[in-house]
């Protein structure tokens, strides 16, 4: 199945277009033993204290821009804090329950 297809019938079935799973990592960026994928439809700018990712987004006719910020230096990425939020969220239903 062609890439255009693929989108044109994720659209037909979600209503979403410009979703992450329909946008493919072109590069992957490396600095410090760090990666960053880079997506076809977003525009990444490295810089000496920060990293700026750009991307629109059309979602049922209606055109988003997101825009994150991440510190260039850091010990833990947005994944690794994500879920260490997550396993803190889980640890409290726990002693709740």
């Amino acid at each position: 199945m062609d890439r255009e297809k693929m989108i044109s019938q994720h659209y037909l079935k979600t209503g979403i277009l410009g979703a992450y799973e329909t946008a493919e990592v072109m590069h992957e960026e490396e600095e410090n033993g760090k990666y960053a994928p880079c997506f076809e439809d977003a525009t990444v700018f490295f810089g000496k204290t920060q990293t700026t990712t750009n991307r629109s987004m059309c979602i049922e006719g209606r055109q988003y821009r997101v825009c994150s910020v991440f510190p260039a230096v850091t010990e833990h990425t947005p994944t690794d804090k994500l879920l260490a939020l997550i396993d803190t969220e889980l640890e409290k239903e726990t002693h709740s329950a």
